[in-house]
């Protein structure tokens, strides 16, 4: 089918966009391939049992792309009902965060702080701008995206100061709360989001602020922490230092590992979730994992 490996390499190699658009896409996708009629019912499902591995692969530290595999090839093998399963998705998917923000709009208040570009957060952000006085942003290396949170959140009205990284510290004095989004929300709570995060959520935790993760149930895994550091996708060393010196070794992982102790709330479009909630979900996607039958990448 012409362009979808291209479109599977696009979400696979993409650095400028936050987890929704990436899931957006990856829906999209397999919703084109249940209603395209260039192929045969057979051929179909077998290129979305194909484009559902890659898709579920592509992005190690974002489970929402698999979960969004899983919950569309899990239910059917339906073409009529695998797209409209895509479809119900797409929907729910983007009305979550109204949800959220309803969920969450009485916790923000004051002076915040956040990190990364998480366009839940960002959406939330402004659609309680009334009741915020100041959001401290970090400014997100190695590719600085808190700049295009800091702008965003200064359109939209909102008192906003930029940071390094490391300055984290000393302003979260200032702070009423942490604000963080996530990339993947594991079985037992814990958490990947972009580098950075695990660290501002232990400075939180010795100021006694509380750290609020705000994401979609699409997010939550079907596994738990096992120090994989693949999981974190590691990129280009040039992209922390330009021109590197033979010799000094250099890392740069997109993503950390934040543990569950540390999370005070987890906030999706169902409210707060609580551990039970986080181990029935996993534990359903991984029966509806099992009916998917993926396929192995060649």
């Amino acid at each position: 089918m012409e362009g979808i490996e291209q479109r599977i390499a696009l979400v696979r190699e993409d650095r400028e966009h936050g987890s929704r658009w990436l899931v957006r896409e990856a829906i999209t996708i397999l919703y084109d391939i249940a209603t395209s009629t260039t192929h045969s019912q057979g051929e179909r499902l077998r290129i979305l049992r194909r484009a559902g591995t890659e898709l579920a692969r592509a992005r190690p530290a974002m489970f929402a792309l698999a979960g969004a595999v899983i919950r569309i090839l899990g239910l059917s093998q339906n073409l009529d009902e695998i797209a409209l399963t895509a479809e119900q998705l797409l929907h729910a998917y983007d009305t979550a965060i109204e949800r959220i923000t309803g969920h969450v709009r009485p916790l923000l208040g004051g002076t915040l702080m956040t990190h990364s570009l998480s366009g839940t957060v960002l959406e939330a952000l402004i659609a309680c701008a009334s009741t915020i006085e100041h959001v401290i942003v970090l400014e997100g290396r190695p590719r600085y995206e808190g700049r295009e949170v800091a702008l965003a959140l200064h359109t939209a009205g909102i008192a906003t100061t930029l940071i390094t990284d490391a300055q984290a510290d000393i302003f979260l004095p200032r702070c009423r709360s942490v604000i963080v989004g996530a990339d993947s929300v594991l079985a037992n709570g814990d958490i990947l989001n972009k580098a950075g995060t695990a660290l501002l959520a232990w400075a939180a935790r010795g100021h006694g602020l509380p750290l609020y993760v705000l994401c979609e149930t699409l997010k939550i895994a079907t596994y738990t922490w096992t120090g994989d550091l693949t999981q974190l996708e590691e990129k280009e060393a040039g992209e922390v230092w330009e021109h590197p010196i033979s010799g000094i070794a250099i890392h740069n992982f997109y993503f950390d590992h934040t543990p569950a102790r540390l999370v005070t709330k987890l906030i999706t479009e169902q409210g707060v979730l609580s551990k039970h909630d986080l181990q029935q979900t996993a534990a359903d996607l991984r029966r509806m994992s099992k009916r998917a039958r993926l396929t192995q990448p060649s």
